[in-house]
């Protein structure tokens, strides 16, 4: 019985060896796997995308305000009054009509007193003329010569007494009144009786309504070279209203001395500007109404594509960071990769890269802590 008792014990003792040894060895894995858990929680936290093969698509809108086309801002430079002002906004008005009258008063007053000053010399000549005469009849040569010099001083004088009379009546004529310089409508009047010229904006704006309207902005040169003279293009008029109209481009030039407000909205902005006027015919539109044109340009070649988010760049150049995996006896673990890239092509959204990274291979667009080459991360 004592044996069989001793036995009992023995097992009793091993069965709880056993089990404590299970218990401890079940913690070790459970501390083990807490602990690797909370590791993997500090490990920094990333987005991740995977490349795309396919076109690259710049898209630029250009913008602008309509304006007449044939639009003159006619104002008097002399800083004389007006006298009388013959049209209002929205006048038609033909070639050669008079739009503004004004008061000349000092400018008559000073060719009288340059006539005043041609009559005297005339008499004066008549004076000449006798002393000459009479040092012909003396016979005496110092005389005679002394009387032709004084005589040709005093036509010198003459001369240009009267090209200074006449300088001042074409002064005159051109400048006492504004006319119009073709058939079109008045789109403003700033003269005003009594007041002086305005040199801000023109006495008179008139403009030629039957050429139609035009507007012009800036857009990149790599998207502009698309474009040619005479070739014709969807215009937005006004966004909230949505309506659509056909406008033709008239010209495309160097922009690099162009100073315009009228800057496009798109891509490619630090590229050469190029500006671009486009002219619509469209009898439904005004002045001033904001009209828009997109343009778009695609590159050539298909290439692997990734968000700019993802590209990065240093004095060796650009790079992403990729992910690679590594299997152990607790699970895959992940490190950081940097990978030079060649970009050959962006936009506001993504680079087109022809060397470094293939398509869906995993790039890291977003990390929840600075990167370095070799960093253990946390897949999402």
């Amino acid at each position: 019985m004592e044996l069989q008792h001793t036995d009992q014990t023995k097992s009793e003792r091993k069965r709880k060896i056993r089990r404590l040894s299970g218990w401890f060895i079940g913690l070790l894995i459970v501390f083990t796997l807490l602990s690797n858990t909370i590791m993997a929680l500090t490990l920094p936290k990333v987005v991740i995308v995977e490349p795309s093969r396919g076109q690259l698509l710049h898209t630029f809108q250009g913008s602008g305000v309509l304006k007449w086309r044939a639009e003159v801002a006619l104002t008097n430079s002399t800083g004389w009054k007006a006298e009388r002002v013959d049209v209002k906004l929205g006048d038609a008005v033909k070639k050669g009509q008079k739009l503004v009258l004004y008061n000349s008063t000092e400018a008559e007053q000073q060719i009288q007193d340059e006539q005043a000053s041609l009559h005297k010399l005339k008499l004066t000549m008549e004076e000449l003329q006798s002393s000459f005469m009479e040092a012909v009849h003396s016979g005496d040569e110092k005389s005679i010569r002394s009387a032709k010099n004084v005589i040709e001083i005093n036509k010198i004088d003459q001369r240009f007494q009267q090209r200074k009379i006449q300088t001042l009546q074409d002064h005159l004529t051109n400048n006492r009144e504004l006319v119009a310089p073709f058939d079109g409508i008045v789109t403003q009047v700033n003269a005003i009786d009594g007041l002086i010229s305005s040199n801000g904006g023109g006495d008179v704006r008139i403009s030629n309504g039957s050429l139609g309207f035009e507007f012009e902005f800036l857009a990149p040169a790599v998207v502009a070279d698309l474009l040619e003279i005479g070739q014709e293009h969807d215009v937005l008029v006004n966004k909230k209203m949505n309506k659509q109209v056909e406008g033709k481009i008239t010209e495309i030039e160097d922009a690099n001395s162009i100073n315009t407000g009228s800057v496009g909205e798109g891509t490619l902005l630090n590229s050469p500007m190029k500006r671009i006027v486009v002219t619509i015919q469209d009898k439904s539109l005004k002045r001033g109404d904001r009209v828009h044109m997109e343009l778009t340009k695609m590159t050539s070649d298909d290439a692997v594509l990734i968000p700019n988010k993802a590209v990065h760049e240093d004095g060796s150049g650009k790079y992403v960071f990729t992910i690679e995996g590594k299997d152990g006896p607790l699970g895959s673990t992940f490190y950081v990769r940097r990978t030079s890239i060649i970009v050959v092509d962006s936009n506001e959204q993504v680079s087109a890269v022809t060397q470094g990274v293939f398509e869906q291979e995993q790039v890291i667009v977003e990390s929840s802590d600075p990167l370095q080459d070799g960093d253990k991360i946390r897949m999402p």
